[in-house]
C-alpha cells in the first residue's frame, strides 16, 4: 500500500498545476451612435465575426426585436432606422447571447449554430454539448 501511495504522489507531482483563473472571453463592446433619425454600430461584423454567428442572422434577430428597418453596409457597420438607446440594443445582444450563443451546459461563447433539417442547434466547441434553439 505504500508503494502504491508513493507512485501516486509521484504521478501527482508530475502533472502540470492548474490555473485558478479560468479564462472567459471578452466580448468588444459595441460602438452606438445616432445620426439624425437613424443608430449606426459601428463594430457589428467585428462582433458577429468574435461570437461566430453570420452577421445576417443577427442583424435579422437585432431588427425583428426593435420592430426598425435597417441594412447592414460593406464596411460592416448596421445602420438602422429609428432612433434607439445604447442601453435598448446592448440588452438585446446579451439575450440574443443567452439564446443563441452561450452554451447551456458549460456558459461557454465558443459555439456553432447548426441547422439539421428544420431544427436549429448549438454546439459547443468547448464542451461538445449539443442543444436545440428556437428557430431565428
Amino acid at each position: 500500500m505504500e508503494d502504491y501511495e508513493y507512485l501516486l504522489d509521484r504521478v501527482y507531482s508530475k502533472l502540470p498545476k492548474k490555473s485558478q483563473v479560468s479564462e472567459t472571453q471578452t466580448l468588444p463592446s459595441l460602438i452606438i451612435f445616432n445620426v439624425g433619425n437613424a443608430t449606426i454600430i459601428k463594430n457589428f461584423s467585428e462582433y458577429c465575426d468574435r461570437i461566430r454567428r453570420e452577421d445576417k442572422l443577427c442583424m435579422r434577430y437585432l431588427l425583428k426585436e426593435l420592430a426598425a428597418a435597417g441594412s447592414l453596409n460593406e464596411s460592416g457597420q448596421l445602420y438602422i432606422q429609428g432612433k434607439f438607446s445604447s442601453s435598448v440594443i446592448n440588452t438585446l445582444m446579451e439575450r440574443f447571447l443567452k439564446t443563441y450563443v452561450q452554451c447551456s451546459t458549460c456558459k461557454s461563447l465558443d459555439t456553432v449554430l447548426v441547422k439539421e433539417g428544420k431544427i436549429w442547434y448549438i454546439q459547443c466547441l468547448a464542451c461538445g454539448a449539443k442543444n436545440p434553439v428556437k428557430p431565428l
